[in-house]
């Protein structure tokens, strides 16, 4: 009897043991290790926060005003002053490329206002054009006489167009201005004058290479060149051109200055034919 005890009392134990470890569940213990210590997003996100909360930590009061001002500076790079993707100013960029086409451009220097004028009108304008083209330089009779026809299929009368046109010819960029006429210019403008020299000064100044006089039929200026302009020696009695030089008033009378901007032309050096 005492037996049979004992061996059903092994077997309630047992099945006591089973039934208390099945209510536990069996985990992989190094799935969850490496499941702690890998960072949540909440953790990542909160990192994140703390590292940026100072990002100047550690720096001067000197870098840290240099960083701020890039910082400033890329912000102020990036943003468009509109905010759109497209600003007013390269929308009429676009609309102002797009309508001059090159029909339209081709068109507008092919007009020849001589093609409206009557045929004494234009036998007028050819004739004056003619007489002007012997007078002026760097201008072609056909330039003149369109120049002239245009002044004239506005109307205005073949005399005044003449005048204005020969102002325009003798006085306008570029041209060699009689050294007479320097007085219709204002100070500081740019002229081209072609003359002699006459005479030779020692300069009183070590920032002026030279200085002397230059003469024409109309007149006589002073012409000074700088130091720094690094022009060539300008020699005595010898025809010397001088482009874009700067024009100045000493006791109310013109004179000329040669830069670094002009430039002198000597038209008679090297003539070898000559020696």
């Amino acid at each position: 009897m005492s037996s049979t005890n004992a061996i059903v009392d092994e077997g309630s134990v047992s099945e006591q043991r089973t039934e208390r470890w099945s209510d536990f569940e069996v985990v992989d213990e190094e799935a969850e290790r490496e499941r702690n210590l890998r960072p949540t997003v909440s953790m990542e996100i909160v990192a994140r926060i703390d590292v940026e909360a100072d990002p100047y930590r550690g720096l001067t009061l000197a870098e840290e005003e240099r960083v701020r001002a890039r910082e400033w500076e890329l912000e102020r790079t990036r943003s468009r002053y509109d905010r759109r993707q497209d600003s007013g100013r390269e929308v009429r960029t676009r609309d102002y490329v797009a309508a001059r086409t090159p029909s339209r451009t081709w068109q507008a220097w092919t007009s020849d206002p001589r093609e409206e004028l009557s045929r004494d009108d234009l036998a007028v304008v050819n004739q004056q054009a003619q007489r002007l083209a012997g007078r002026t330089r760097g201008y072609s009779r056909a330039a003149i006489s369109r120049m002239l026809g245009e002044r004239v299929r506005r109307g205005q009368d073949v005399v005044d167009a003449v005048i204005e046109v020969s102002e325009a010819l003798t006085y306008g960029a570029g041209q060699i201005v009689p050294i007479g006429a320097l007085e219709r210019f204002e100070a500081d403008d740019e002229v081209s004058v072609e003359g002699v020299v006459v005479r030779l000064f020692e300069p009183r100044h070590p920032a002026i290479a030279q200085v002397g006089l230059l003469e024409d039929e109309t007149g006589t200026t002073k012409l000074t060149v700088w130091e720094r302009s690094n022009q060539p020696v300008v020699r005595l009695g010898e025809r010397v051109r001088v482009r874009g030089g700067a024009l100045g008033f000493y006791r109310e009378r013109p004179c000329i200055a040669a830069t670094g901007w002009s430039e002198l032309v000597f038209p008679e050096r090297g003539r070898w034919w000559e020696r």
